[in-house]
């Protein structure tokens, strides 16, 4: 709604000036009063206006309002009261009013993803955690009262939780304090003016999952067989064709698999809703990225044939290609600990579906397969995540492309 000052003789009082400031009456275009607005000059800001609206009903507290602030400017002037910008006073008393526990709380609740979507399942699990490890090195403060000082304290404490738990957890705090130097939502000003997590976030440790060389023809062979018969094919799958994560494999329905065009598209995982209780149900993937269609090698096609003749309802599309003994969606718990003893049987204790996930970059690469492929494959957009997280030494490998290039090079020379 347009509103406007001028009014006619039948109207309120038109606008009332001082020697310090002004209020005046605004309109819409249909002539009803529909606000008072206040404007004095900015004492900190030649040039500029401090103003606030009040409504048509509350003229007198408007020009009581402006005395106020004729009042503090006046304190200003003599050196007896900073003057303070009426927004950051209204900052400053919604801050002083809220702990630092409240605040972290409310601000998980509203977490959101880059896309602005809402987080769950095990995203939302991962985020309370992180917040548990600093939680307690600030509880009983207020927002405001937190100090660069205060958050050195915490960061030089002892961490049992581990590196990575730290690393999480420091990004965490930065983030949820740098909301709260932001405009709320609803236009409020922010809480706080400046960061106080000064500090550097630690870098990410090597971890010990780079170290785990690619399973074995022979060993996913004993994997699988060890696995229950209907989800024997999930580890070949995680393996072969897509690097499918776990939570892809369980979201697998029998649309997803095409066996003319030998094509598997992944267009879901699972999780346990919003708030991670309940059920497992059918949800969206970790990333857009992760929605993709790799191809499904011939060899493989008779095997996943057979499976979804045996073990599905092939015939109803939404059906799910890993159906649970008793419920209808695979949980990724029971997926998981079916492979933790399969994994146990075959000797290789230090495998778990990210495992396999990087055996099927590693493999790729190595039978000639380029970076792109391969983050296609994987429904990856970052080239460093892939080389770093995905991709394996090989011991054996390293040694034949070394020795055949000191060769070339020695026969050379000759």
């Amino acid at each position: 709604m347009s509103a406007r000052t001028k009014k006619d003789s039948t109207g309120p009082s038109s606008e009332r000036r001082s020697r310090f400031g002004t209020v005046t009456p605004r309109y819409d275009t249909a002539g009803n009063l529909v606000a008072w607005q206040v404007r004095y000059p900015d004492p900190k800001r030649p040039g500029k206006k401090v103003q606030r609206q009040f409504k048509p009903d509350m003229e007198h507290e408007a020009h009581q309002w402006l005395e106020g602030e004729r009042h503090l400017v006046e304190l200003d002037r003599k050196n007896i009261q900073e003057w303070v910008h009426p927004s950051e006073r209204r900052r400053r008393k919604r801050a002083s009013l809220i702990s630092f526990e409240d605040y972290v709380t409310r601000w998980a609740e509203e977490y959101r993803l880059p896309n602005g979507e809402r987080i769950a399942g095990g995203t939302r699990r991962n985020l309370y955690l992180d917040i548990a490890h600093f939680m307690p090195g600030f509880k009983g403060k207020l927002l405001t009262e937190i100090t660069p000082k205060d958050i050195k304290r915490w960061y030089d404490a002892p961490h049992p939780e581990g590196q990575w738990a730290f690393r999480r957890s420091c990004m965490r705090l930065k983030a949820a304090f740098a909301s709260a130097t932001k405009m709320g939502m609803d236009g409020s000003p922010p809480l706080i003016r400046d960061n106080p997590f000064i500090l550097p976030i630690p870098p990410a440790p090597r971890s010990a999952r780079e170290d785990v060389p690619p399973v074995t023809p022979l060993e996913l062979k004993l994997i699988a067989e060890s696995m229950p018969d209907y989800t024997r094919l999930a580890v070949i799958l995680a393996t072969l064709v897509g690097g499918l994560r776990c939570g892809e494999l369980c979201g697998l329905q029998i649309k997803d698999i095409d066996l003319k065009t030998k094509r598997l598209t992944v267009r879901h995982s699972v999780n346990r809703g919003y708030a991670d209780r309940g059920s497992t149900r059918i949800a969206r993937t970790k990333t857009d990225s992760s929605r993709r269609t790799v191809p499904i090698p011939d060899g493989l096609v008779p095997l996943i044939h057979d499976h979804l003749l045996r073990h599905c309802e092939w015939t109803d599309p939404e059906a799910m290609v890993f159906r649970p003994r008793r419920a209808s969606v695979m949980s990724q718990t029971t997926l998981e600990a079916q492979f933790r003893k399969a994994r146990e049987k075959a000797g290789r204790p230090d495998l778990t579906f990210q495992s396999l996930r990087a055996s099927h970059a590693t493999l790729l690469m190595l039978k000639g397969g380029t970076l792109r492929e391969v983050m296609d494959e994987l429904g990856h957009v970052s080239e460093k995540v892939a080389i770093k997280h995905y991709q394996r030494i090989v011991a054996r490998h390293r040694n034949q492309i070394v020795n055949q290039l000191a060769e070339d090079f020695i026969k050379a020379a000759q």
